[in-house]
């Protein structure tokens, strides 16, 4: 009989479930652009994301972790409401179902016209579409205290170009967007607390121009290598995996 000891053991159940931990983040992700890298206050951030290995620590994908475990077990809709897939070729003005878009090799020119997303649940709510969205969050705090009783401005950026997909992709227009905050963690002192925010959508007209713009951007950087302008953002103080490299390099283009 073969005697384990306790750090043999301990040590294997840590890396066997830091191992699932990661595993459980894994996502298929079609195509090349997608909703995320459109409405970043920076597009460098988004070109360096498509050539520079991002790292992360514990800290950093603990709220993807569970971000991913709730969308996996939380369907707030009928299921063709949930997690509904978004594919819209730019070029051609057409939406794309899932089959075709994952008939499309990745290194196929035409990916680059098409932008990609998933919204996680259209709530159906007195004959109006509300698109959902959840966000796991460490400052849940901020958000029920918040003066303007709105969402975060990114957040309420990335609904409102899943109301131009939608509208595209299947036809469906959605007056309303609401952002249902999570926390990521819950201390005995304090009450698990949920935290929906609603707030109208922009015109699809408005949104569209600054999202064709910042695509146009992207292809242009796939196509010739050549990084956009930078911007200077909240993101640049502490929010960018990528600062460094954008820092050192300034004034030497």
């Amino acid at each position: 009989m073969v005697i384990l000891g306790k750090d043999e053991v301990q040590d294997h159940a840590y890396f066997s479930m830091r191992k699932a931990q990661l595993d459980a983040m894994h996502t298929e992700r079609l195509g090349v652009f997608h909703v995320s890298d459109v409405i970043k206050d920076c597009m460098r951030y988004s070109a360096y994301s498509k050539i520079i290995p991002k790292t992360m620590t514990t800290e950093d994908y603990k709220s993807l972790v569970m971000g991913q475990i709730i969308h996996s077990n939380s369907m707030l809709t009928k299921p063709e409401y949930h997690e509904m897939f978004l594919a819209y070729d730019f070029e051609e003005e057409k939406p794309l179902t899932y089959e075709e878009a994952k008939a499309i090799p990745e290194d196929d020119p035409r990916q680059l016209n098409i932008l990609y997303g998933s919204i996680d649940d259209v709530l159906e709510v007195n004959g109006q579409y509300v698109i959902s969205d959840k966000k796991t969050t460490g400052s849940l705090d901020y958000f029920t205290k918040k003066r303007d009783k709105k969402p975060s401005p990114s957040h309420q950026v990335q609904i409102n170009v899943y109301r131009s997909l939608l509208k595209k992709c299947y036809d469906i227009d959605s007056k309303f967007g609401c952002v249902i905050y999570i926390p990521n963690s819950i201390s005995k002192e304090s009450r698990d607390k949920i935290h929906p925010m609603y707030f109208k959508l922009d015109d699809i007209e408005d949104t569209d121009k600054w999202v064709k713009e910042n695509l146009a951007t992207l292809q242009h950087f796939k196509l010739t290598g050549e990084l956009p302008k930078r911007t200077r953002n909240y993101l640049c103080d502490g929010f960018c995996p990528y600062a460094l490299e954008c820092f050192g390099t300034y004034g030497k283009e």
